[in-house]
């Protein structure tokens, strides 16, 4: 009987190692993928972070935080914010920048296309609405801006900001 659990013991073994070194292989064709691919979108995306937000903060940090990997925003000074402790505007400006970053970053490698943005600045006071505009703008020079909004005062930055062309509906 003894040498049944054995046999049954070293099968569930091999099987444990073959499962562990399956994993650990994966979770390095994953971080090779990652670093190649995450860099330079997490950098650019720091960048129009940073211009977005006004300068409020300076970047963007991916770290590993309890067993698991988390996007931090990056103050001046070096202090870190989860997405979670950010406002609802300043999340929205971290998702707009994110992406533009990888869109631009698509882009490299594949034909432009459209990028259809409705009411992506709402929670954006004027000046972060300016920046965010002003990104738009430059981002045009690669593919075609459709923005749409429904609220004159953004209509009216746009023009001013970002110097573009503005077509009323209804």
């Amino acid at each position: 009987h003894i040498s049944g659990l054995i046999g049954s013991l070293s099968a569930d073994v091999e099987e444990y190692v073959r499962l562990k070194t399956a994993t650990m292989v994966l979770r390095k064709a994953i971080e090779q993928y990652r670093e190649r691919n995450q860099g330079p979108v997490l950098d650019r995306a720091g960048h129009l972070f940073s211009v977005l937000t006004r300068g409020s903060f300076s970047g963007l940090r991916v770290e590993g935080l309890e067993g698991r990997t988390v996007l931090l925003g990056v103050r001046g000074d070096g202090k870190t914010v989860e997405v979670s402790g950010m406002s609802d505007g300043t999340c929205d400006q971290l998702y707009l920048a994110l992406r533009v970053a990888s869109l631009e970053h698509y882009f490299v490698s594949h034909e432009p296309m459209p990028f259809i943005v409705d009411d992506v600045l709402l929670s954006f006071d004027d000046e972060r609405a300016a920046s965010a505009l002003s990104v738009l703008k430059e981002m045009s020079a690669k593919t075609q801006i459709v923005f749409f909004t429904h609220h004159r005062h953004l209509v009216e930055l746009a023009k001013d900001a970002a110097k573009v062309s503005v077509v009323e509906i209804g």
